[in-house]
């Protein structure tokens, strides 16, 4: 293009440069925006779930080491099985269950922030 292509001409009969005119003022234009409380909230939603997680891995690894070294202690070795298999589904229950609630609340936050629509059913027009 040219520079008379790219440029345009002024109520006084001026030309102006579009191209660099809208440099200028995107420049001008705020790079971020502020948070909403919706946005916050989702934010620290998500940092609970990978902070609960990270947690329940460090915590869940110790205390399969000593509840196993209990449970040989003090049982019986025949008894042993039962007792280690009942113990780990309780805590992989557990576990299951903070990590469900956690992405419920995840995900009924993402549902307010589009009016509680799936944003993939939306029509394009709206």
């Amino acid at each position: 293009m040219t520079d008379i292509e790219n440029s345009e001409t002024t109520t006084d009969g001026s030309r102006t440069d579009t191209e660099s005119t809208k440099r200028v003022t995107d420049r001008r234009r705020p790079t971020f925006t502020r948070l909403t409380s919706a946005d916050l909230r989702g934010i620290l939603d998500r940092l609970a779930l990978a902070a609960l997680t990270t947690l329940a891995l460090i915590a869940g690894w110790s205390f399969y080491g000593h509840a196993g070294t209990a449970i040989r202690t003090w049982l019986d070795p025949a008894y042993q099985p039962i007792a280690l298999a009942a113990f780990n589904l309780i805590v992989l229950l557990v576990a299951l269950a903070g990590v469900a609630h956690q992405l419920y609340r995840i995900r009924a936050g993402d549902d307010d922030a589009y009016g509680g629509e799936d944003p993939s059913t939306a029509s394009p027009g709206e």
